[in-house]
């Protein structure tokens, strides 16, 4: 090592670095990596100093000796007799694996020698590293579906749940008009579910394309127009050195959801509606257009008529979006709705609380219809949440578990009193009304799956044993 000290010295005389001169030094002293050279007779010519010292060897004590007295499954004569490299092999040193190289000193077109290079890591380090390694591939794998599950459609007709005359008449409109493959505007309350509807007619006619939702009123002000249609290298400052595609040409030749389309900035609302005029996007910081073929699917809880006439919402985009209005009605003219509802929300709320709340009492269920639901079906699965932790140890919910909005009333009313209630209700009969409307549920969802219990049970919302259970319970065939 001395002569190497000279000879490193005599590099620094002639011009060398000395952070070069410094690097070959580390090279050959390297405290995580062994270096052993060997010549053509497996003898050691040059052995480092740390490999002497594992080997319990005095400085200089290695040279000489072969190779195979110190490591007898040593790579290094195999590369000898072949000239060819072992890269990346385990090799056995003093009972432990490591990992290890070994390369041939070719000169004049012969092997003359030989370079080992050993890791001083255990085995059980490198295991270590091939763990985190397949762990960052799973997460790598996750975040890929996840991406694809962002573009692909997440409802179905299948769950959109509600046996009344005004669901089954939306969902049988809807069908046509994912058929039709026109531009759609949904209008509906809050929590109506307009989302559910625009992914079933996606799925309907298209399911195997992407379908790509945007949130309208989420989507910053300054980056709206970027990530709608996209921006080239060098567009503005941050932006990625290749560009990115928009939601729109990620879409091509599926669906674009715009949810709460209302909330688009007037400006953007401009270049959108050429976008729909001429199905083709022109990226940011580019004078390019690209054609992509698409289908939107428009959301809104707000009246855009009246939007329009107060000129916060573009007429002719308007007229764009309107080719096919859909409406969905609240929840509120749909009661006989909310059994449904009930039953099934119960069980996925039971699921995530670990609580076995089985019913909700007559006088509990007479007070959820008697709501307005200004929220619709989201106020009522908040409502049940509310309630499912009030009655926690339970198994009924009670009048008095429902949240104080819910069940708020005029002091010496009784809920029969009040109009519009179903005739049952007023005579008291209110457990019967329940078990009728149930049971006529079940029999139209096992009528529009042919019979199917397992497709009838997806339908209403529940497991296939809790539908065997009520059609058992009304008498009904389970055969």
């Amino acid at each position: 090592m001395k002569k190497l000290g000279i000879l490193l010295d005599e590099l620094g005389a002639y011009g060398v670095a000395p952070l070069t001169a410094y690097g070959l030094r580390f090279f050959l002293n390297n405290p995580y990596e062994s270096l052993i050279i060997v010549d053509k007779d497996a003898k050691v010519v040059f052995m480092d100093r740390n490999s002497e010292k594992f080997f319990g060897l005095a400085q200089g004590g290695a040279k000489g000796i072969d190779i195979r007295e110190f490591v007898p499954q040593s790579g290094l004569p195999v590369t000898l007799q072949t000239g060819e490299p072992m890269i990346g092999r385990i090799f056995e040193v003093k009972g432990k694996k490591s990992i290890g190289s070994v390369y041939p000193i070719v000169w004049q077109g012969e092997t003359v020698g030989a370079i080992g290079r050993l890791i001083f890591r255990s085995l059980e380090e490198v295991e270590r590293i091939n763990r985190e390694i397949k762990n960052l591939k799973k997460e790598i794998h996750y975040f890929k579906e996840m991406e694809q599950q962002e573009r692909s459609s997440r409802y179905t007709f299948d769950n959109i749940l509600g046996g009344s005359a005004l669901i089954r008449d939306a969902i049988e409109l809807a069908k046509k008009i994912a058929m039709i493959n026109t531009d759609v505007l949904i209008v509906g309350e809050s929590g109506t579910g307009k989302e559910l509807f625009a992914h079933s007619i996606h799925d309907y006619a298209h399911g195997n394309k992407p379908i790509m939702k945007i949130n309208c009123p989420a989507i910053p002000f300054e980056l709206a127009e970027s990530e709608l249609f996209g921006y080239e290298k060098g567009a503005f400052s941050g932006a990625l050195s290749a560009g990115k595609a928009g939601k729109f040409e990620i879409a091509h030749n599926g669906t674009v959801f715009l949810d709460e389309v209302s909330s688009l900035p007037l400006s953007i609302q401009a270049k959108l509606l050429r976008v729909l005029q001429e199905r083709e996007v022109e990226r940011l910081g580019s004078t390019k257009t690209r054609k992509i073929n698409f289908r939107i699917i428009a959301a809104t809880n707000t009246d855009l008529r009246g939007l329009v006439e107060e000129g916060k919402f573009r007429e002719d985009l308007y007229y764009r979006l309107a080719k096919a209005i859909f409406h969905i009605s609240p929840l509120r003219e749909r009661k006989e709705d909310i059994p449904l509802y009930v039953a099934h929300y119960l069980g996925t709320i039971n699921r995530a609380f670990s609580t076995q709340i089985k019913r909700v009492s007559p006088q509990a269920m007479e007070v959820l219809l008697s709501h307005n639901w200004p929220g619709n079906v989201r106020e009522l699965i908040n409502v049940l949440e509310q309630a499912v932790l009030k009655a926690w140890k339970g198994d009924e919910i009670l009048e008095e578990h429902l949240p104080g909005e819910v069940g708020a009333r005029p002091p010496g009313v009784r809920l029969s009193e009040k109009k519009n209630l179903p005739a049952a209700m007023e005579t008291g009969n209110f457990r019967a009304e329940v078990e009728k409307r149930e049971k006529d549920m079940i029999l139209s969802a096992l009528e529009r799956n042919r019979g199917s219990k397992a497709k009838a049970a997806r339908l209403l919302g529940m497991p296939r044993s809790t539908l065997y259970e009520k059609m058992k319970r009304y008498g009904m065939t389970t055969s």
